[in-house]
């Protein structure tokens, strides 16, 4: 994609503002592959969303993750969203405490405060909050109840089929 170059119109000269540029850039790659107003992440979300309660431990999330080979749990605490575990967290974990699985309980183990979006946000937005935080999974509550979850695959997929 070529660098678009900002007239200043008082000087009437050529200036490029790092900032202003990338953000151009951003707004055309967003129109280019999302359309005018972009995808809204209840479009491309998962709605089969594993949770577990707090009081769980993690061989039973490892198991239940197994069976349903998928990459997290979100953690409920009086069926609320309270946090999530992932595979890369368990992994962490284990190899760090000389605690038996059976005995860790998930309400230690899990992330939080939870990072969450909603389903009208845009996967733009979902990608950014992801990046700012580091996250490969992002939970997508509405009504402070889970109604699906988007990971960095799904917003790549959804790249490559748009």
């Amino acid at each position: 994609m070529s660098m678009i170059k900002l007239r200043d119109s008082h000087h009437n000269q050529e200036e490029k503002s790092p900032k202003a540029t990338s953000e151009i850039e951003l707004e055309i790659f967003s129109e280019v592959f999302f359309g005018p107003g972009g995808t809204t992440i209840s479009h491309v979300m998962k709605r089969d969303v594993i949770t577990m309660d707090h009081l769980k431990t993690a061989h039973e999330a490892a198991t239940l993750m197994a069976q349903k080979r998928a990459g997290c749990v979100i953690i409920t605490a009086y069926e609320r969203p309270f946090g999530i575990v992932t595979q890369r967290d368990l992994v962490r974990i284990m190899a760090n405490l000389s605690i038996s699985p059976k005995c860790l309980i998930l309400s230690f183990l899990a992330s939080r405060p939870l990072i969450y979006a909603s389903p009208a946000q845009t996967i733009q937005e979902a990608a950014h909050i992801m990046e700012k935080n580091n996250i490969d999974h992002l939970p997508i509550v509405e009504k402070d109840k889970i109604v699906g979850i988007i990971t960095t695959r799904d917003i790549a997929m959804s790249l490559l089929y748009a």
